[in-house]
């Protein structure tokens, strides 16, 4: 696992350091609408979660009746995984894409519909499907523009995803004040059919241009074998591609699920830490976590130079152990010498910046790998950390006390900077600077003079 694979058995579709010593990437800019898509999925999941109290008050559901309910939109969303990989095969990336952004728009009202719990848990159901199969397209269709244009585009691309959810949140906040559930969801659900309309036919446009440039280079093959038997080849093409590079991307998802463990963690515990072990007011809790995310958020827009810098060994590896200290010194920091809620603060800023990057990498690598169900597999693992670090957590506070539980995500993040490291066969390496090239190249000319 840890050396780069050679020959043709071994296809890997990363930079080669090699050809990276030629130069820098090449600066192909990214579609604005992809980007305008991973704001609106941030955005309009923000404006159903700030309104989860008034649906809660409107169908008369108990807390364990809400749990059950959201519980139904997050097994809609595993159940979606697989089958958004196989549409995205068959149909391509950008289509499914568009039309699971129609579906996850229209489907947002649904909720604020609902006249009992059964219904929101069917409303949900729905909800988590369209966003799982949402998901899935739009990062398989950022792969693939990231591959062809040699640029580290999924940190950015999450970045502007965060701002989109921080956007959505604080709009929907403000609203929430003054329209009811239904109003509120169909509004927001009208806004995000007009930004699909409207973004949607230049990426499929773009689609469009790369398939005939690839049908282009096969059509003899093609027309000689037919479209049934290509279709078949291709089908089998993408098993035995599967097959060799399978276990490498359940490594990526190991890291994947230990990263989304640490960051749900911060998310649903770092508020009741610094409120109930730091004696922070709600909104000094409340500003807590948006400094949190707002580092997150931070760290992605850096994400892409760090890794042309670094490499993305260095950056998973290195995040994981900032993530490690940050996490220890926010839990700890009313016992630490001169600690308070300035150290904890402190210490949230540091695990934000050094997670934001990991999940944008693990989902570029598993997806160059093996495309959309590379994509999928990672999906799948993050949802194991998610779904598993309440219970933990909430396990180990209730005998040994939040700072202690919280410190399970620096054990995960060790155990995560290990794995990354093994995996650096099959990562980005830097890229060096084009004076650093030139050097290389007058280097080379000089020794081959007689």
């Amino acid at each position: 696992m840890s050396a780069r694979p050679r020959g043709a058995g071994g296809s890997l579709p990363v930079q080669d350091p090699a050809a990276a010593s030629s130069g820098p990437p090449p600066r192909t800019r990214h579609p604005v609408s992809l980007a305008v898509f991973f704001a609106l999925v941030g955005f309009v999941p923000a404006n159903w979660l700030v309104r989860v109290p008034d649906v809660k008050a409107q169908v008369g559901a108990s807390a364990g009746d809400l749990g059950l309910a959201l519980l139904c939109g997050s097994l809609g969303s595993l159940a979606a995984l697989t089958v958004a990989a196989r549409l995205c095969e068959r149909f391509g990336t950008r289509r499914v894409l568009v039309i699971a952004g129609f579906a996850l728009c229209a489907i947002l009202v649904l909720p604020g519909l609902a006249g009992s719990v059964r219904a929101l848990g069917a409303a949900l159901a729905f909800f988590g499907m369209a966003q799982s199969t949402f998901n899935i397209a739009l990062n398989s269709t950022a792969v693939e523009i990231a591959t062809a244009s040699g640029n580290p585009l999924m940190p950015t691309l999450h970045g502007i995803f965060s701002v989109g959810g921080l956007v959505g949140a604080a709009l929907g906040g403000l609203l929430a004040d003054h329209l009811s559930p239904v109003v509120h969801l169909g509004l927001t659900a009208l806004l995000g059919l007009v930004v699909t309309g409207l973004a949607g036919p230049s990426l499929l446009r773009s689609g469009r241009a790369t398939a005939r440039t690839a049908a282009a280079g096969t059509s003899a093959a093609g027309t000689a074998a037919g479209t049934a038997g290509a279709e078949r080849a291709a089908e089998a093409d993408r098993a035995n591609a599967w097959r060799r590079v399978r276990w490498i991307v359940l490594a990526f998802g190991l890291v994947a699920a230990c990263t989304a463990f640490g960051e749900y963690a911060s998310n649903n515990w770092a508020a009741l830490h610094l409120r109930q072990d730091l004696g922070a007011t709600a909104a000094v809790a409340g500003y807590g976590y948006a400094t949190y995310a707002c580092a997150i958020a931070g760290g992605r827009f850096l994400g892409s130079r760090l890794i042309r810098r670094l490499g993305e060994t260095a950056v998973l590896s290195g995040g994981f152990a900032l993530a490690a200290v940050g996490v220890l010194v926010a839990s700890w920091a009313g016992h630490l010498p001169g600690g308070g809620l300035p150290v904890a603060f402190a210490g949230y800023v540091v695990l934000g910046l050094g997670l934001a990057n990991v999940y944008p990498v693990c989902i570029s690598r598993a997806g160059a790998l093996g495309g959309p169900r590379g994509v999928s597999r990672i999906s799948m693992s993050a949802s194991v950390g998610i779904l598993s670090q309440g219970p933990l957590i909430g396990f180990v506070a209730d005998r040994r006390g939040l700072p202690l539980a919280l410190s399970t995500v620096a054990v995960l993040a060790v155990l995560a900077a290990g794995v990354a490291f093994a995996l650096r066969g099959w990562t980005r390496p830097r890229t060096p600077t084009t004076s650093a090239a030139s050097t290389t190249s007058a280097e080379s000319n000089e020794r081959s003079k007689p």
